[in-house]
C-alpha cells in the first residue's frame, strides 16, 4: 500500500465522520475535525487543525469548544508551549457513548420525568373521559421513562466490558 492509498483510505474514513456528524445534528466541520484528530498520533494545535482542515481559526475553536463538551475530544497543554491549546480524539467510543447518555440522555429523562409528573397530578383531578384517557397515557410514558432511566444507570455505571458482553450477547439471540 503507497501513502496515496494509505491517504485516501484515511480520507474515506474522515469524510464517514464528517456525515455522522450531520447525523446527530452537528455541522460537518465538526466530523472532519474529529476525523483528523483521530488519525493523528499526537495531540494538534488550533493552528494545525486550522491549516490541515482548510477551516477558520476562530471555527476550529468554536468545534473543539464543543467537541470536548461532548467528550470527544481532550484538550491538552504541552511542556513548552505556554497557554497553546492542543487537542485529541477519544478513540474510546463506549465512554463518548455513556458520557452522551449520562449529559444528554439523562437529561431529557429528567426533563420528561417532571413535566409528566405535573401533568399526571393535574389530570388526577379532572372528571371527564378524555382526561382519564390522557392520564393513561402520561402513565404509560412515565413506566417507558422509568425504564429508560434504569437503562441509562446500567449503561454508565456497569464496566465497559460489561456491557459490551451484554449487547454481545443480545446481538446473538436478536440474530437466531
Amino acid at each position: 500500500m503507497t501513502d496515496d492509498d494509505a491517504e485516501a483510505a484515511r480520507e474515506r474514513v474522515i469524510e464517514a465522520f464528517e456525515r455522522s456528524a450531520e447525523i446527530y445534528g452537528l455541522n460537518r466541520s465538526y466530523g472532519r475535525l474529529y476525523g483528523i484528530l483521530f488519525f493523528a498520533h499526537d495531540p494538534v494545535s488550533l493552528d494545525d487543525l486550522a491549516e490541515r482542515s482548510g477551516f477558520a481559526k476562530s471555527t476550529v475553536s468554536s468545534a473543539m469548544q464543543d467537541l470536548n463538551s461532548l467528550h470527544m475530544v481532550h484538550r491538552r497543554s504541552l511542556p513548552g508551549e505556554g497557554k497553546r491549546a492542543f487537542f485529541e480524539a477519544e478513540r474510546d467510543f463506549w465512554r463518548i457513548l455513556r458520557e452522551f447518555l449520562n449529559r444528554e440522555v439523562r437529561r431529557e429523562i429528567e426533563t420528561m420525568t417532571r413535566a409528566l409528573a405535573d401533568a399526571e397530578t393535574a389530570l388526577e383531578d379532572a372528571d371527564t373521559e378524555r382526561a382519564e384517557t390522557d392520564l393513561e397515557r402520561v402513565r404509560e410514558l412515565q413506566r417507558v421513562y422509568a425504564q429508560s432511566e434504569r437503562f441509562v444507570d446500567i449503561v454508565t455505571s456497569a464496566p465497559a466490558e460489561s456491557v459490551r458482553g451484554a449487547l454481545s450477547a443480545f446481538v446473538d439471540f436478536v440474530r437466531r
